[in-house]
């Protein structure tokens, strides 16, 4: 047999636990056989050439529950967020709200609202990186006073704890949306939480300022951060559906 042997896949469906659970089988010069789940839920087996179907149906039943437990798992991920791009008309959002990107001509670079537009003006057309420079610019200099007005309206649940008002900065960052340094009440936040609405505005900081109280992510954290604002999941999914 030579040993890059490899058979043309084939179907098969079984029964199990009154549903049907279909995949699809290839034998393969290999010794062990091999169990594959796919993002889209397709179930994929490499079978030692020379057994038989027969013997690779009763190893997907011993592999049931694990192959449903996966297909489970990735049908539950969620819908990967949109990708932005940074052209004339093309959808950004501010304070939760679709905004199309204009680009006008001006002396000097400049972002601004206008209706459901944001119009970026520049002296000549600028190219994708450069428009979206400008646009993450523009949301750092819009995100002091939002962040600011935001913390007026999350810090009145924490007035129990007596706690120091905490200081809040601007910072980019890559992975998170925010930061806290509970010994000097230090708060950092994306910009990029000024493209979502002030709810989930207030989530994040709200998270951030329960930090204060618990420095890591225990039960204890999620119990408070849940009594202080119930339906913080709701606002979390939002927050992570806003394209990347």
């Amino acid at each position: 047999m030579p040993r890059s042997f490899s058979a043309a896949p084939r179907r098969e469906t079984i029964a199990y636990r009154n549903q049907s659970l279909s995949y699809t089988l290839v034998f393969r010069s290999r010794r062990t056989i091999g169990f594959a789940v796919r993002p889209d839920g397709s179930v994929h087996i490499s079978a030692p050439a020379g057994t038989s179907p027969e013997w690779v149906a009763q190893q997907v039943l011993k592999k049931a529950d694990w192959i449903l437990k996966h297909q489970e798992a990735f049908a539950n991920r969620p819908t990967p967020a949109p990708t932005r791009r940074f052209e004339d008309g093309s959808t950004h959002y501010y304070q939760g709200q679709p905004h199309q990107l204009r680009f006008a001509e001006a002396r000097r670079a400049t972002v601004t609202v206008a209706g459901h537009e944001l119009i970026m003006a520049t002296p000549v057309p600028p190219t994708p990186a450069q428009a979206e420079a400008l646009l993450h610019a523009w949301y750092a200099r819009q995100a002091g006073p939002l962040f600011a007005e935001s913390l007026e309206r999350v810090w009145p649940r924490f007035t129990e704890f007596n706690l120091t008002c905490p200081t809040l900065s601007v910072r980019q960052m890559r992975t998170r949306w925010g930061s806290c340094t509970p010994r000097s009440a230090r708060i950092r936040l994306s910009p990029e939480l000024v493209r979502a609405r002030p709810e989930c505005l207030d989530y994040v900081l709200l998270h951030e300022c329960c930090h204060l109280l618990v420095g890591d992510h225990s039960k204890a954290f999620y119990d408070l951060q849940t009594r202080l604002l119930p339906d913080w999941q709701r606002w979390k999914a939002e927050l992570n559906a806003l394209p990347k």
